[in-house]
């Protein structure tokens, strides 16, 4: 995901009130993990970015 996409789905899940807890435990993840990608310090495997924007999309 790039960086401007990555930006939107973190104010869309900010918008729905999405906490980076439940996210991280539907993704099975850590909190911190979470955190980092969103700051785009780190990446994440393609199947739980899809699995992160489904879930925020769905939401």
């Amino acid at each position: 995901m790039n960086i401007k996409l990555r930006d939107e789905y973190l104010l869309k899940r900010r918008k729905k009130r999405i906490s980076q807890k439940e996210l991280s435990e539907y993704l099975q993840c850590s909190q911190s993990l979470l955190s980092r990608y969103e700051r785009g310090e780190c990446g994440m495997k393609k199947e739980k970015v899809q699995k992160y924007r489904e879930y925020i999309d769905q939401k």
